[in-house]
């Protein structure tokens, strides 16, 4: 019996290295942090592309997909502690392209077909705040609540301050494909699935790296690190010049991706939209 109980301290002295501990399975990780799946949330056979939270913790997002009307995109909202994505009333049907969060002032907009609506927060619907007549195809707030829009007036995407109802054209970002301002003012952009940035302190702009786009994808930030969902997900530190870094174990062909304030994420992939969660246990212990 002495030399059986023996045996067996033995045993757990040579073999307790390394445990893992239970809850610490990773779905993905990015650099040194593991996130985990914690909710999916069903769109349909729609794909969510622009999708953005709000400092309440909604969840604001467009879904792309094709009925027997045709193709269409809708804007949607997954309110905190809900599962189900919401239509919002007052916004055109199959017509409503983008979605823009002025942190600062904690405001919503949307881009659509009819001109720029705002989410009102005590009716929970859209309001037009714009002439109905300006056409775009997506929306975008700077750090300092200036407005800009992308449309397509020769046939191939263009940039534009908004002054009022009047627009003013950037040269230089022309047939862009995605674009994005982060919250130092810099522009980022891909166009001919090649990724760039215009500094806000610099007059030309910077080639990053290749990223793989097929007519769907997001741009965001989170951070000093600015991410890019289109097919694949990569991403790279702002400070950085390339090449972009890939993230493993990420679902097939995601086309959005939006940081809430505590640093989870949702990614969009056809047919649902899965919730991140930083998995913050101590996965491995080393026993003496």
């Amino acid at each position: 019996m002495k030399t059986i109980i023996l045996l067996f301290l033995f045993a757990q002295k040579c073999f307790a290295f390394d445990l893992p501990r239970t809850g610490c399975k990773t779905d993905l990780t990015i650099d040194k942090d593991h996130y985990n799946v914690t909710e999916i949330y069903n769109t349909g056979d729609a794909e969510p592309t622009d999708a953005h939270f709000d400092t309440k913790g909604n969840l604001f997002f467009v879904v792309f997909g094709r009925n027997f009307n045709g193709y269409y995109y809708d804007i949607k909202v997954i309110k905190p502690n809900s599962t189900t994505a919401q239509n919002i009333p007052g916004l055109p049907e199959r017509e409503s392209y983008s979605v823009a969060v002025d942190k600062k002032e904690s405001k919503v907009y949307f881009g659509t077909s009819k001109g720029i609506y705002t989410y009102n927060y005590e009716s929970q619907d859209a309001t037009l705040i714009s002439k109905p007549d300006i056409k775009l195809n997506s929306l975008l707030v700077d750090k300092d609540g200036n407005t800009y829009i992308t449309s397509s007036p020769e046939g191939h995407e263009q940039l534009y301050l908004l002054k009022g109802n009047e627009k003013i054209h950037f040269k230089g970002f022309d047939a862009l494909e995605e674009v994005a301002v982060d919250d130092k003012n810099n522009f980022y952009y891909i166009r001919e699935e090649k990724f760039f940035v215009l500094k806000s302190n610099l007059s030309h702009a910077v080639f990053i790296g290749n990223v793989s786009y097929e007519g769907l994808g997001q741009i965001t930030f989170h951070r000093e690190y600015v991410f890019v969902a289109s097919e694949t997900l990569s991403y790279i530190h702002e400070n950085d010049t390339g090449p972009m870094k890939l993230v493993q174990g990420v679902p097939a062909n995601v086309t959005a991706m939006a940081f809430d304030r505590s640093g989870n994420f949702v990614l969009g992939t056809k047919g649902k939209i899965l919730k991140y969660k930083a998995n913050d246990k101590e996965c491995y212990q080393r026993k003496n």
